[in-house]
């Protein structure tokens, strides 16, 4: 099984580590290690609010040779080019961040479920697929919450067939 290096950035909710190590098991077949925590990177920092390409391209730059890709988790809230927020960013065959500050409910499971949309959204980008039209699809483009609440945590046929693919070309199936 590959092996995908997490790292926190900032203090992550061991429920949040617990989801990601699920999503990349069990959709991915990746061995997901827990690398540590780092702090955040302010360049950039609007506010609260930190730049999500700085801190994905410090997470990059940490990558231990024998892993295949490397994913960033934060509590923190972040934004990227022109928008006043998003849930993650991936580069394709890279790695990837997502926050989940924005994702946060009273609600558990809803919190979790929209948790394993995001990361699987954002695997799915690590993959190399685009944005889908499907609005139930995983890969739709979420503007806003509600958005992620509506689509679904898992790939249309389309876009399964796409990262099956892709994992076959890397030799993870």
């Amino acid at each position: 099984m590959a092996v995908i290096s997490l790292f926190g950035i900032g203090a992550i909710l061991p429920k949040v580590e617990e989801e990601t190590e699920r999503v990349l098991v069990e959709k991915f077949r990746l061995e997901p290690h827990f690398e540590g925590l780092v702090p955040p990177d302010a360049t950039l920092s609007r506010g609260s609010q930190l730049l999500a390409d700085i801190q994905l391209k410090k997470v990059l730059s940490l990558k231990p040779e024998d892993s295949l890709f490397v994913g960033g988790i934060t509590p923190y809230d972040i934004y990227s080019d022109n928008l006043n927020f998003v849930f993650g960013i991936a580069l394709p065959f890279k790695g990837f961040l997502v926050s989940y500050s924005r994702l946060i409910s009273d609600d558990e499971e809803l919190f979790l479920s929209r948790l394993r949309k995001e990361m699987t959204h954002e695997m799915g980008h690590v993959f190399g697929l685009p944005h889908c039209p499907n609005p139930k699809c995983v890969m739709h483009f979420s503007n806003s919450l509600i958005d992620t609440d509506m689509k679904g945590e898992d790939f249309c046929p389309s876009c399964k067939k796409r990262l099956t693919e892709s994992m076959a070309k890397l030799g993870l199936l």
